[in-house]
C-alpha cells in the first residue's frame, strides 16, 4: 500500500529509480520491483518502457483500490458475509459506542 499511496500522491508516471530513491530505506529495490510487476500484472499499475527506463501510473483511483481489496478480504475472510465482517467488527473492542452510532446512522440514510 505505501509503494501506490506514493504514486496516488504524485499523480503521474514515476520511474522505478525514482520509486526506489523514495522507498529505498523501507525495502530492497528487487522486492520494489516485483511489487510493481506484480501490481502491474493486476492491472492495478499501467506501465511502459522507454530506453531502459520503466514508467509507472496508477489504473485505479485510491478509492477503487479500496473498494476491491475490501470485497476480496470479505469475500475471503467472511465467506462474502457482511453480516459476519459486521458481527467480527462489533464484538471486538476496537470500536466505540460513537462509531456504532455512526455506522447506524449510515445504514439509515442509504
Amino acid at each position: 500500500m505505501k509503494l501506490m499511496k506514493l504514486i496516488w500522491k504524485n499523480d503521474r508516471e514515476m520511474t522505478s529509480q525514482e520509486l526506489i530513491a523514495e522507498l529505498g530505506e523501507t525495502w530492497k529495490p528487487t522486492t520494489i520491483l516485483t511489487f510493481l510487476k506484480r501490481l502491474t500484472e493486476k492491472g492495478i499499475l499501467t506501465s511502459r518502457k522507454k530506453g531502459k527506463t520503466s514508467y509507472y501510473k496508477a489504473a485505479v483511483t485510491e478509492n477503487e483500490y479500496k473498494q476491491e481489496q475490501t470485497e476480496e478480504f470479505i469475500n475471503e475472510i467472511h465467506n462474502g458475509s457482511l453480516n459476519s465482517l459486521m458481527s467480527a467488527l462489533c464484538l471486538g473492542d476496537k470500536i466505540s459506542k460513537d462509531e456504532l452510532e455512526d455506522i447506524k446512522k449510515w445504514f439509515e440514510n442509504i
